[in-house]
């Protein structure tokens, strides 16, 4: 071979090899552009609760939904990361065939298996045409199923240094909730960001529209603050001495832990200590995984949240715990939903959102509040959906059991999805955006 045509052949290579790394250089800049979405979801949403109307809730819908779209996009096209598998679109597939028969203007299924009373489908002139009772309502269920399925699939598909970007968003989101939520109680204001009224000046609950939600949220993040100061490989924690990340832990439980009993939520506070609880123990029996430390700085932490919630005084808190009176109403929705609502509609549901609508044939009239949710997720979720929902539950929870292990990220996401799972017995945070996003992730990341 001449020296020219060497010469050629090496001028080739390297520019095949400049091709390949701007191609990665490319792959990586998309891929880390899906990831900023997350987190710009993650940081954006919670920030739109401050106000529960069907303006701000749709406002906060089509940010998540645009959120959404633009991270699959960006993720698909950096071809780093394979697209959702076919187990994954097998479960997209049945909700979405099923929200399709809710919502197809077909007089049959309305008649079968619409909930409508019989003096309304005998009603002269009046034409019942879909499954659901409100169309606009399952549409909109939709819609944010389909953009936290893509949160859940990125939660899984990210590469560990995008994912603990998300999480350092999520406690960051999580830290500005409980100090915004802390100084503003303090400073007396009346207002969540001179927007919208606070419903519950004489408590804590930062950008978020009540109490409730607040705390529910907390109770959610709380374990991942304490515990993400121990995870290899988050960025600019890693590496610092162990005194700093303990440092570090400590504060962050505190102040979150503070901010959750803080907002007097019964609910939230006790589900939240639950899911710390369950974190300690997970954590002390699995001490090794805690890299160069033992689960003493998480009881800190604990212990410094109980300490700063003092100052704003947790009597109320414990007084609001004592009450036997007060949620009558739910218990009472409960009975109804329980005793009088049709078994075909467990069997077959009513339809994504159709809860309101189907509520108000048995509300009594001592039930005076307007019921939009169940106040329980898991009955509500049962009766939108039936049994086709259930299974589809079943199947999720079935397979983060068959994917169960422990490391200290893990046991930080089981704990916060716990807490959450408590909640949900008794409110409806797994309706709420700024909530959602933050569960779906988990969800995702624990079926990796």
């Amino acid at each position: 071979m001449s020296a020219s045509q060497q010469s050629m052949d090496v001028r080739h290579h390297r520019r095949q090899r400049r091709r390949r790394v701007q191609r990665r250089e490319r792959s990586g800049t998309r891929l880390r552009t899906a990831a900023l979405l997350v987190c710009a979801a993650v940081a954006v949403l919670p920030l739109m609760m401050g106000h529960r109307t069907p303006e701000t809730l749709t406002a906060s819908l089509l940010m998540m939904v645009l959120l959404a779209c633009g991270a699959a996009g960006f993720a698909i096209w950096s071809g780093e990361i394979k697209p959702p598998s076919r187990n994954w679109l097998t479960f997209a597939g049945i909700m979405t065939a099923l929200v399709v028969l809710y919502v197809l203007p077909l007089p049959l299924l309305a008649r079968l298996f619409g909930p409508y009373p019989e003096t309304l489908q005998d009603y002269p002139g009046l034409a019942l045409n879909t499954w659901s009772p409100d169309p606009g309502a399952t549409l909109r269920g939709w819609a944010a199923f389909t953009a936290l399925f893509v949160f859940a699939w990125l939660g899984r598909a990210l590469p560990g240094p995008l994912r603990h970007w998300v999480f350092l968003s999520i406690v960051g989101m999580a830290l500005f909730q409980a100090v915004y939520g802390l100084l503003s109680h303090a400073g007396g204001v009346d207002t969540i960001f001179g927007i919208w009224p606070r419903n519950n000046p004489d408590w804590v609950h930062g950008s978020y529209s009540n109490r409730n939600l607040f705390g529910a949220y907390l109770a959610l993040t709380w374990p991942l603050a304490v515990g993400l100061w121990f995870v290899r490989g988050v960025p600019g924690i890693h590496r610092l001495p162990l005194e700093l990340r303990v440092t570090g832990s400590v504060l962050c439980g505190a102040i979150i832990g503070a901010a959750m009993l803080g907002s007097g939520s019964r609910l939230g506070s006790a589900a939240g200590v639950f899911g710390i609880l369950l974190a300690l123990m997970l954590w002390g029996r699995h001490r090794r995984l805690i890299h160069g430390a033992s689960a003493w700085p998480a009881y800190i932490a604990a212990a410094g949240a109980l300490v700063a919630a003092t100052w704003y005084g947790l009597t109320p808190l414990a007084e609001r715990l004592l009450a036997t009176t007060g949620e009558e109403s739910r218990l009472e929705v409960f009975r109804i939903m329980l005793t009088e609502f049709p078994v075909a509609w467990w069997i077959h549901g009513v339809g994504l959102g159709g809860f309101e609508a189907v509520f108000k044939q048995f509300q009594p009239g001592d039930i005076r509040g307007w019921y939009d949710y169940a106040h329980n997720d898991l009955l509500q979720w049962g009766i939108e959906t039936g049994l086709p929902g259930l299974l589809l539950l079943g199947a999720v929870a079935w397979k983060m059991l068959r994917r169960f292990r422990m490391n200290t990220e893990r046991i930080a996401l089981y704990a916060g999805l716990a807490a959450l799972c408590l909640v949900a017995l008794g409110d409806f945070s797994w309706h709420i955006p700024g909530t959602q996003v933050v569960l779906a992730f988990y969800i995702g990341a624990l079926l990796r």
